[in-house]
């Protein structure tokens, strides 16, 4: 007697489809959460690296005329970076209307946070994860080097 002969054959196969496409439909699920997650990831590190840049901005503003401090992004990249996959962003000062905001971005993803100073001096307003700034108040004009 054939299997094929009563459809057997058939059936089986129809159940092993199903079953296989359920099995692909969680593995589509599983990536796809993955990548929710690394997006949520570099907006965070963009996030991070947009807070301490303003921070440290605003705290030599605060700290008066001649208040001078060192922002050191490679500690930063360190502390974001993981095996494998290290952290590196670019970061801007720019003016929006009256204000201006450091503009972070990481791995496409990016974000501002604005800071207190409306003076700006000097050359350097392209950040990097390499380099040491010196970040100094001149008579209320913010000086980066």
């Amino acid at each position: 007697m054939n299997l094929d002969d009563k459809g057997q054959f058939s059936a089986e196969f129809i159940l092993i489809s199903l079953i296989v496409l359920i099995i692909l439909g969680g593995l589509i699920s599983l990536v796809g959460s993955t990548m929710d997650k690394t997006q949520t990831a570099d907006n965070g590190g963009a996030r991070i690296m947009g807070e301490k840049i303003a921070e440290t901005i605003n705290t030599a503003y605060v700290g008066g005329n001649g208040y001078s401090i060192d922002l050191d992004l490679r500690t930063m990249n360190q502390e974001l970076s993981s095996t494998g996959s290290p952290f590196s962003f670019s970061a801007n000062i720019t003016k929006t209307g009256d204000v201006y905001v450091v503009a972070v971005t990481n791995a496409g993803v990016s974000s501002s946070v604005s800071v207190i100073p409306k003076k700006f001096n000097g050359t350097t307003t392209n950040l990097n994860n390499k380099n040491v700034y010196h970040v100094k108040n001149v008579n209320g004009t913010i000086q980066i080097t």
